[in-house]
């Protein structure tokens, strides 16, 4: 009994001493300085996804013109068509 309290006790000092290392002074394995490097890299990483985000809906809004749109989904007359609609229709000798 007394050995798996022990084992327990060791487990928790291990997890312990991982997420906080007082000799080390390391959180998670980690020290301040790696910290920081990994944080001013994500920061770096990001700033430059938003700017590439930016630079692209940028030069996007430079190609559309406020007062002509470019696409237009509607036919220019009612009623017009260039694909003939196809009907089904049974014949009378049963061979369609």
């Amino acid at each position: 009994m007394s050995g798996s309290k022990e084992d327990s006790r060791r487990a928790s000092s291990d997890w312990r001493d991982f997420f906080w290392n007082p000799r080390t002074h390391e959180l998670l394995g980690r020290t301040a300085t790696s910290w920081g490097l990994v944080l001013l890299f994500y920061l770096v990483f990001y700033l430059f996804l938003a700017g590439l985000f930016a630079l692209t809906m940028y030069i996007l809004l430079l190609t559309l013109d406020d007062y002509k749109p470019t696409w237009q989904d509607r036919l220019g007359t009612p009623g017009e068509s260039l694909i003939k609609p196809i009907t089904l229709t049974r014949s009378n000798s049963g061979v369609a």
